[in-house]
């Protein structure tokens, strides 16, 4: 059965979401093999995309796309220059579902970067032509066939994802990357368990810094997850993911090996907490594997880590819809890191154990700033509004802002930024501000601009500014 896509509220999703994926791809050339502001977007990406796709009727073949053009301009502290990026980018997406049960997605990127010139962080590489093929799996859901046949859902059921997509486990503070991986669910009763088994993109940033093996990162992932939602108002969940490092350094170097393996326990709970309207969610997340240290040493060393998230989001019943949120992430440091919380070049010591928390996760952790979370106490607050509701025009527009403060969990360690090595504990503060505005059902308009003040870990204390703005149709 064909049927014609609606122009009401999945096309507005739609429309955000071009938005956010334009950001993700500006923000990644931005931030370069640190990813970046990337990881700010993503998790709006992947949230926006599941409510498309689940919009999808029962039964039928859909289709459609989004074209963005955007511009992006932001200090790059360590080439000392600003650099500025005009993008424009056309993604195609078509599904094919059978009563709910058998379910195939497909999208595709194809795109057109305009650096200033001299600007494009990768070089001689220059303006350049994009193609990709971004998401592609098909799923089977027992539990929706029975349902259809009985009305009833089945005591015992399950689903198997294959392909590629992108995937979380907990709350994503350990995993959130676009893998080709198979998901499997299953739940009884109250209970819900997951299984996963991943490999990255070959051409995924990598969260090692050090250059033979920036750009790209050959990862599989094994995870387990398990869920108990016979609670009312809580949801909490232990999980045990399993990392193993397989990339290969682009241009062999004899006295340096960039293996990192590692296993991560997370327990966590989400929910309602006190008042009905404030949410909360935390995770606590430890970490042993196995690390290079710093080069000449070609040896590995144990990595003992820690990490853990906190939020509180309270949303007001009044006119204007404000709500108000409060985040604290914490990421263990490692004191004998000189350059790099990240990195195997300027990091761990030989013969010293690894403290630093490091992961493929995501939080948004400030637009211009924007550091992994190893070795940072990070405290986020926040809110967001829709001033203008009574106003025909602007009663789609949500405005919001953050303020972020940073400090070190051991002041002699290093962070992700390699220019913040000061053995000094304050690292700085910033301040976001964004804009969502949805004009029609089909056009939607974002902004962004955040401002990073660097703090007594820095030799250098001038702001870093970040501007990001992109007008998204989808059709």
């Amino acid at each position: 059965m064909y049927y014609i896509r609606s122009r009401g509220p999945r096309a507005w999703m739609a429309a955000a979401a071009a938005a956010a994926l334009a950001a993700c791809a500006a923000t990644a050339s931005a931030q370069g093999g640190g990813e970046g502001g990337l990881r700010i977007y993503e998790e709006q990406l992947r949230v926006q995309l599941d409510q498309q796709q689940a919009a999808a009727k029962e039964a039928g073949v859909d289709g459609g796309g989004w074209l963005v053009s955007a511009f992006l301009t932001y200090d790059d502290d360590a080439a000392r220059k600003r650099r500025t990026l005009r993008q424009n980018e056309l993604r195609l997406w078509g599904s094919l579902s059978f009563a709910g049960v058998h379910q195939f997605y497909v999208r595709g990127l194809f795109g057109y970067d305009d650096w200033n010139t001299g600007d494009n962080p990768e070089g001689e590489r220059g303006d350049r032509w994009n193609d990709e093929l971004e998401r592609a799996w098909y799923r089977y859901d027992y539990t929706r066939g029975v349902l259809n046949e009985t009305g009833k859902y089945p005591e015992v059921g399950f689903n198997v994802q294959v392909g590629r997509e992108y995937h979380t486990i907990g709350s994503g503070l350990v995993l959130a990357l676009p893998l080709d991986a198979v998901r499997i669910g299953a739940q009884a009763g109250d209970w819900s368990v997951v299984g996963l088994l991943g490999k990255t993109l070959t051409h995924t940033p990598n969260i090692d810094d050090s250059d033979p093996v920036a750009d790209h990162m050959d990862r599989c992932f094994y995870g387990l997850e398990l869920r108990y939602t016979g609670l009312d108002r809580h949801e909490p969940y232990v999980y045990y993911l399993i990392q193993r490092d397989h990339t290969d350094e682009w241009g062999k170097d004899p006295l340096a090996e960039y293996t990192y393996h590692s296993d991560y326990l997370g327990i966590g709970s989400g929910g309602s907490v006190l008042l009905p309207n404030l949410r909360y969610g935390t995770e606590l997340v430890f970490e042993h594997g196995e690390s290079n240290p710093n080069p000449p040493a070609n040896r590995r060393e144990d990595v003992h880590a820690m990490a853990l998230d906190v939020l509180l989001e309270y949303f007001f019943d009044a006119p204007c819809k404000p709500r108000a949120r409060f985040e604290y992430l914490w990421g263990s440091g490692d004191p004998d890191r000189d350059l790099s919380a990240n990195s195997t070049i300027g990091g761990n010591r030989p013969g010293t154990t690894d403290t630093a928390f490091n992961a493929f996760g995501f939080r948004d952790t400030g637009l211009a700033f924007s550091p992994w979370i190893a070795n940072l106490h990070i405290f986020q607050i926040g809110g967001s509004a829709v001033p203008f509701e009574s106003v025909r025009l602007l009663r789609k527009m949500e405005l919001g802002t953050k303020l972020f403060a940073y400090m070190k969990d051991r002041p002699r360690g290093a962070i992700s930024d390699t220019l913040g090595t000061d053995q000094a504990g304050w690292v700085g503060w910033e301040w976001d501000v964004y804009c969502d505005w949805r004009l029609t059902s089909d056009v939607s308009l974002t902004a962004r601009y955040g401002t990073f003040q660097p703090g007594d870990a820095f030799e250098s204390d001038g702001c870093r500014h970040f501007v990001y703005a992109a007008l998204s149709y989808s059709f």
